[in-house]
């Protein structure tokens, strides 16, 4: 395998013939990843808008890497720092559905669809967009809102303040959160949702019908099922514990004062 390296100072398309992993680090703009299922092998890189300082593409051994050089989480966090508006680029990488794919961004927007194999993105205050994917799915993000739209499959999300909405035929799912709301919706069969908020409202969506053991605490935020507020069997706390005859699905959800809601429907 070949060594290739590109500095990409203007707009324009490259093709790598062989691709089994993307690595994408970006400051500021946009990066959109697409997961072609029809695609072989390969990657196509789009680079639509990039500032003066150039973009740093490098295809080696099957990885390929579309990012600003700085070295280590120490250059990540001094980018966010500084927000050097010099460091922004717009790109759109396509890649066979089953390259594992890692993105990370400080200020900039991320999505990624179509993905059958892992997938993680980070980002710091940029928005966050995963739709029509499987396989493993890692989201983090400090502000930026997280949006997951038909993922099937396990499904980890950490978020600070902004919202945060999971959907899909779900597996697994654990998301951490301190403020803002968390609103997970899944169809089929959903073994485990785990949520754990500080004053964010969590409201977990499930099929009609689908018996649950739910065990809710909170400081203050009350605790609704199908719209009926459950009782505590705590005094100064709310302590919920609703276990189901032949319960498919595992519930479990931790607030200060957040509000817990599910909904069968």
């Amino acid at each position: 395998m070949t060594t290739e390296s590109w500095s990409v100072a203007a707009p324009q398309t490259i093709e790598v013939a062989d691709t089994t992993s993307l690595t994408v680090r970006l400051t500021n703009g946009r990066a959109e990843i697409v997961a072609d299922p029809d695609r072989a092998a390969g990657a196509t890189i789009e680079v639509l808008e990039v500032s003066s300082r150039p973009l740093q593409i490098l295809a080696e051994h099957g990885t390929l890497r579309v990012a600003y050089d700085f070295p280590g989480i120490e250059g990540f966090v001094d980018r966010f720092r500084g927000l050097r508006d010099q460091d922004s680029a717009v790109v759109r990488v396509t890649v066979p559905a089953v390259a594992t794919v890692d993105v990370a961004t400080v200020g900039g927007e991320a999505s990624v669809t179509g993905s059958r194999a892992r997938v993680n993105v980070k980002s710091v205050n940029g928005a966050v967009a995963v739709a029509a994917t499987s396989g493993p799915l890692s989201v983090k993000s400090v502000s930026g809102a997280i949006v997951v739209t038909g993922h099937t499959g396990d499904v980890v999300v950490n978020q600070a303040s902004g919202p945060a909405t999971v959907a899909g035929g779900l597996g697994r799912v654990t998301v951490n959160g301190v403020s803002g709301p968390v609103d997970v919706a899944s169809s089929g069969t959903t073994p485990m949702v785990s949520a754990k908020t500080v004053a964010g409202a969590v409201t977990i969506r499930l099929d009609a019908g689908t018996p649950v053991n739910l065990r809710a605490r909170s400081v203050t935020g009350k605790v609704t099922l199908d719209n009926e507020q459950l009782s505590s069997s705590a005094q100064r706390t709310v302590v919920v514990d609703h276990p189901e005859a032949g319960a498919t699905c595992y519930l479990s959800t931790n607030t200060v004062s957040g509000a817990t809601a599910i909904v069968r429907s």
